[in-house]
């Protein structure tokens, strides 16, 4: 069997098997494939990296996405470097399924709620007249009739409100853990599932945050901080200058250890940038940047701290002797 078909019988499969699809014929010979050789695993593996909330959105078949993955496949051999497919796989990879549906991002209204789930980060001005801004992978859910009697949304992930006020009709988000009250404000909530807090950080105004067994209020410059795990809600001042450089894209790191740096950018950039050894874990990065390309500062990180930066199939990796 040819490479190319070899390909193309792979990424029918393993959509067949995230949609549900697949036969147990199937599903054996995919098994099959991913023993062959390491190429084979690491494609699969990242079609099911991309694929991953296509299944909160309804109308997109197997043949569709499996259609989709085929012509991106076909796109990568016309390029001239066979070491650049699998950067080029995961840069395209969440577009691609994204263009089966014609979306720059999913919106859909299923069980009476319309559901917005950003691949990239996204603003959306709700009927109300307040906007939001999502974070790549957060999702947004309300009702249909959003700004009529009430305001209230569903959050999960990271997302930036400015909410225009309205003294009848409070706004309210709810998180798995948290819900979050206010009336006019601009703030940034991080809800994200598998981390062991949700945090809210108050730009302008007031907001009123109530878990299962407290309620507390933030002002400007305060951050709420819920204990996932314990479920400990308390108030503090905000002294994280990047709470919101996922957005602004403004980064400022005085005498920050360089794990803490690369977690950051991996946030705002939204890749896989990792260490290679611990030796640099804690080497201080002192440095302002502004609205800069992720190569212009990982170049002067490279500089500044004689590191080694390279891309490999799991994404971008640093490394370095240590400080």
């Amino acid at each position: 069997m040819k490479k190319g078909d070899n390909d193309s019988e792979l990424i029918h499969l393993t959509v067949q098997k995230l949609t549900g699809e697949g036969s147990r014929e199937e599903l054996a010979k995919l098994e099959e494939l991913l023993t062959k050789n390491e190429t084979n695993k690491q494609l699969h593996d990242e079609i099911v990296k991309a694929w991953g909330g296509t299944e909160k959105v309804a109308g997109v078949t197997a043949e569709e996405a499996a259609a989709e993955w085929t012509r991106l496949r076909d796109a990568m051999r016309e390029t001239p470097s066979e070491k650049s497919s699998f950067p080029l796989l995961k840069i395209a990879a969440s577009v691609v399924l994204i263009m089966a549906v014609g979306l720059v991002f999913f919106f859909s209204t299923k069980e009476n709620q319309t559901i917005i789930l950003a691949q990239q980060i996204q603003t959306e001005m709700l009927a109300d007249g307040s906007s939001v801004t999502l974070n790549a992978d957060a999702e947004l859910r309300y009702e249909p009739n959003f700004g009529e009697q009430s305001r209230e949304v569903n959050l999960s992930g990271e997302a930036f409100f400015e909410v225009e006020r309205d003294s009848e009709r409070p706004f309210i988000i709810r998180t798995t853990s948290l819900e979050i009250k206010v009336l006019g404000t601009s703030f940034n909530v991080r809800a994200i599932e598998d981390e062991p807090s949700v945090e809210v950080v108050v730009v302008s105004g007031s907001v009123e945050i109530s878990s299962e067994t407290r309620t507390i209020q933030l002002g400007a410059g305060e951050r709420g901080i819920l204990n996932q795990k314990t479920g400990q809600l308390f108030k503090t001042v905000n002294d994280d200058v990047n709470f919101m450089s996922w957005k602004t894209k403004q980064f400022t790191f005085e005498d920050m250890a360089l794990e803490q740096v690369i977690g950051i950018l991996n946030n705002a950039f939204q890749l896989s940038i990792y260490l290679k050894n611990p030796e640099i874990r804690e080497c201080p990065v002192t440095v302002s940047f502004e609205n800069q390309s992720l190569e212009s500062i990982l170049e002067v990180l490279k500089i500044t701290l004689d590191l080694a930066v390279q891309e490999t199939s799991k994404g971008i990796e640093i490394s370095g002797n240590g400080c």
